[in-house]
């Protein structure tokens, strides 16, 4: 049998799954033959544009703590995680490379001290580990391998007994999956891959940002670094701002009826105020 890969989002709400939907269609124009799987409770949005949707379980936790039980509901056997407000601007074909000599990829950056959701310094001294990563969990990728699912079962094990990390609740309601990954990343020295700038970024502290997802265009300055990811995480509020202005791109890309009316009042306004 061949081996099975895919990329995957939760959906949890319809405000998620409005997003996701998008996230389809940036997949359908740049990676029409790279399957796509959706967990959510909103069948009926989500069907026509998912290969595989699967039913939110909340036995499994919150929808944060869905990510630390990915193993258990992906369809694949090599998975891309994106969250659903992310969008493809381009083929990630080559992002299975990662899991070449590794069982989970993703970007960031080992951290030793400072602060990140905690104090970093006392946490690595708690759990006695030399480093913890800093990254975002918006995307990554993993495999379905024993040590992909401790580091899931870890994580989820972390998040359940939480006793003595001080991780702060995420908008005062649930935990954060981020940090509990990074615990179980870090257990594992499962390091960071180097992406070289092409996996995943968010528009968070990015600047001189050129975006065009029907174009296939992704350029901006991050920590000081060019970078030109394949996949766009358009979380934070600038992010937000930009996400509705790519949805009508898309949105208009994928109806092209309403977009010829659009174009043709747009031409004729033009054209009365030329004549007055």
């Amino acid at each position: 049998m061949a081996e099975t890969k895919g990329m995957i989002t939760i959906a949890i709400g319809k405000k998620y799954a409005i997003q996701a939907k998008y996230l389809a269609f940036s997949a359908m124009l740049h990676a029409p033959h790279c399957l796509r799987a959706v967990i959510t409770d909103q069948h009926s949005i989500l069907a026509p544009y998912y290969d595989i949707v699967i039913p939110y379980n909340p036995q499994y936790g919150d929808p944060f703590a869905v990510k630390t039980r990915l193993h258990l509901y992906t369809p694949f056997e090599k998975t891309l995680f994106l969250d659903a407000d992310s969008l493809l601007v381009h083929n990630v074909d080559s992002y299975w490379e990662a899991l070449e000599k590794r069982s989970f990829a993703y970007s960031g950056e080992m951290i030793s001290g400072g602060e990140w959701y905690l104090d970093i310094g006392a946490l690595i001294k708690y759990l006695d580990v030399p480093w913890i990563p800093k990254f975002n969990s918006g995307m990554f990728l993993f495999d379905k391998s024993e040590k992909a699912k401790n580091i899931f079962d870890t994580a989820f094990h972390y998040m359940e007994n939480h006793e003595g990390l001080d991780v702060p609740f995420f908008r005062g309601r649930m935990f954060p999956d981020e940090p509990f990954l990074a615990i179980a990343l870090a257990k594992y020295d499962e390091k960071p891959f180097e992406d070289h700038g092409r996996f995943s970024r968010t528009l968070i502290g990015a600047r001189k940002i050129h975006l065009n997802v029907i174009r296939g265009v992704a350029f901006f300055i991050k920590n000081g670094q060019p970078v030109f990811p394949l996949v766009v995480h358009l979380c934070g509020r600038f992010g937000r701002f930009l996400f509705s202005r790519e949805k009508r791109r898309l949105f208009f890309y994928f109806n092209p009826p309403i977009s010829t009316l659009f174009t043709s009042i747009a031409s004729f306004i033009r054209r009365f105020i030329k004549r007055a």
